[in-house]
């Protein structure tokens, strides 16, 4: 059986994903965690909110 990390967040990566259009947060949230994943860590920083947001600039984040 394949091992699940949880993947945490820091409160202010957390804090501007909230200010994404409600309707986009879920898809937000998990693109980014599944980048930080993929890179073998499990924690998201606001710097993963950085290189997400330059992806998904019509979406606010700051």
């Amino acid at each position: 059986m394949a091992e699940t990390k949880q993947i945490t967040w820091d409160p202010e990566a957390d804090r501007r994903i909230k200010r994404s259009p409600f309707l986009m947060r879920r898809f937000i949230r998990k693109r980014i965690e599944e980048r930080v994943a993929g890179r073998g860590r499990t924690h998201v920083t606001e710097a993963d909110v950085d290189e997400s947001a330059s992806m998904y600039r019509q979406y606010r984040f700051k």
